[in-house]
């Protein structure tokens, strides 16, 4: 018998990495996760985290495909998106759904601001440069914990994407799935 849906438990959190070929529609199958998570009642909130030049991309295509209204999180927008809270109420407070520039959240107390506000369901695209493999600077050791730190919340949906899983040494590959 299937109860109605107020009824049933909440499912599992959702951790997956969707990996394929550059334009093969990674965003919009992310989209339609976390979409479906979203309308389920399983998440309140959706962040997703890119580069700043995918930003508007994925604005895009949650308004358009899945109406979802989403605020850009980017050094050019954070005073205006300040401006308006009230004493205490954090930007993770007043918008539920942000995308989120990862190297301008990354850096320290910014991220830690990100990690206690983040929504309970997390995209990362370009997962695989938040990986730590023994090699890179210090920007992809703080995207690495930024990424890190935001999956240790086993309560939230976590969905990882990359046309890049694999570079070719294993370590990374580990962190990745980690």
């Amino acid at each position: 018998r299937v109860l109605p849906q107020r009824h049933q438990q909440r499912q599992d959190t959702v951790r997956m990495l969707i990996s394929d070929d550059v334009g093969i529609g990674k965003t919009v199958e992310a989209a339609l996760i976390a979409a479906e998570l979203l309308e389920q009642g399983d998440a309140s909130g959706l962040a997703v985290l890119c580069s700043p030049a995918l930003a508007e991309q994925w604005r895009g295509e949650l308004a358009s495909k899945f109406g979802i209204q989403a605020e850009l999180v980017l050094p050019s927008t954070i005073r205006r998106l300040e401006k308006g809270l009230l004493v205490g109420e954090t930007l993770f407070d007043r918008y539920p759904n942000v995308v989120v520039s990862t190297d301008f959240i990354k850096r320290p107390g910014l991220r830690e601001q990100f990690w206690h506000g983040c929504p309970d369901l997390l995209i990362i695209d370009e997962a695989h440069t938040c990986v730590s493999d023994g090699t890179g600077g210090r920007s992809r050791m703080l995207r690495h914990e930024l990424a890190a730190g935001l999956a240790r919340d086993q309560n939230r949906h976590l969905i990882l994407v990359t046309a890049t899983p694999h570079s070719g040494k294993d370590e990374g590959f580990r962190n990745l799935l980690a």
